[in-house]
């Protein structure tokens, strides 16, 4: 059986169906950093919550996406022509989960921009319609906008080769943008790769399974939402999950600027709707399809934590073990994969020292 749509289906169940308990918030734990903090009502059908007191700094920079929609973003420049850095978190995530990564590469001399996908972080967060559906598609065209935006903004050295970077479902973006930007593209990292916006298809999961997302997408999300969003979004739970499911060998990081990062962005207008959307939404293509359309000599490298419970790398629906098999050797692809020993779902926050160790060597032999 495959364990990992299997483990995180029953993850969801249990924490749509435990009773609902209104846990306080806990503190930041940047309150002496420069943050906001509001207090919003509750939306209508749910019980009222009260935010945390601080948080973490969210607003950037920002552009307009399709002419309507505000993208928030972050450029710190090394000023110096080596290739420009993006890094795309996944679900859940938002640009402060690189709060490690940021730093260090600026440092090595990269020039880094990261970036609130639609629907996350501080960018807007509208709700789905007939004209805006979130999709992989969505994140990979934001993406690309962005890049297109920096270059012509001159706030990265237009005509550089990109590194495109990311975790999750950031990391399976990330390779829907090396697609399309072609030879502006030079290489990919995967801090771990979700294997679709969800990772679920009824024809991937087993027998057991498939009546579990059928009663999750067509009852629980659609019947149970608001009750749904409010249990999954208490402190408690959110720590919970982190420390049995996605930090599962080290929670040494697990701490309440973590949990800031992900839960701030819950209180903004529109969150639960995104939430919802992406989590019943189309899984898209996955990344072995993507891959084998890759060319222009792209290079891959790939840090996989060995620990991680859902996108395993070995014996995952799509494992990022077998990721190398996928690839064009004749378009001048390469795939290098850094197994992380015992690290999760998330290693470029879990354990950035060891993704370091093996990433600026990586960076440093592009050519």
């Amino acid at each position: 059986m495959q364990t990992t749509p299997f483990l995180l289906l029953i993850s969801v169940l249990v924490c749509s169906v435990q009773p609902f308990r209104l846990i306080p918030p806990r503190k930041s734990f940047a309150a002496n950093r420069n943050s906001l903090s509001k207090s919003l009502p509750a939306q209508p059908g749910t019980i009222a919550t009260e935010e945390p007191q601080t948080r973490l700094p969210r607003d950037y920079r920002s552009f307009t996406f399709r002419n309507k929609y505000k993208i928030n973003y972050d450029v710190s420049c090394a000023g110096s022509d080596k290739p420009p850095i993006l890094l795309i978190h996944g679900f859940g995530g938002s640009i402060n989960h690189f709060r490690y990564n940021e730093p260090v590469l600026t440092d090595g001399g990269y020039n880094v921009v990261r970036v609130d996908l639609l629907g996350f972080g501080a960018s807007d967060k509208p709700p789905p319609s007939g004209d805006l559906e979130y999709n992989m598609e969505l994140f990979a065209e934001v993406s690309k906008e962005l890049i297109d935006h920096v270059e012509a903004e001159r706030e990265v050295v237009e005509g550089r080769k990109w590194i495109v970077g990311g975790n999750s479902i950031g990391g399976l973006t990330s390779l829907m943008v090396a697609r399309e930007l072609e030879e502006r593209c030079r290489g990919v990292v995967l801090f771990n790769a979700s294997g679709g916006m969800t990772s679920f298809r009824y024809e991937e999961l087993p027998l057991l399974a498939r009546p579990i997302l059928w009663l999750l997408q067509n009852v629980i999300l659609k019947q149970f939402g608001n009750g749904f969003w409010n249990n999954f979004k208490q402190p408690e739970n959110v720590e919970q999950i982190l420390k049995s499911q996605v930090y599962a060998n080290n929670n040494t990081n697990v701490d309440d600027e973590l949990l800031s990062i992900i839960l701030d962005p819950s209180y903004d207008e529109g969150a639960r709707e995104v939430f919802l959307a992406v989590f019943g939404g189309e899984p898209g293509p996955t990344p072995e399809e993507v891959l084998k359309d890759l060319g222009n000599n792209v290079k891959i490298l790939a840090l996989w934590g060995t620990g991680d419970l859902w996108t395993p790398l070995e014996k995952g629906l799509h494992p990022g073990s077998k990721f190398g098999e996928m690839i064009n050797q004749e378009k001048g692809v390469e795939y290098k994969l850094v197994r992380l020993p015992g690290a999760g779902h998330c290693p470029m926050d879990e354990v950035p020292d060891q993704c370091h160790e093996a990433l600026l060597p990586w960076l440093k032999d592009l050519k």
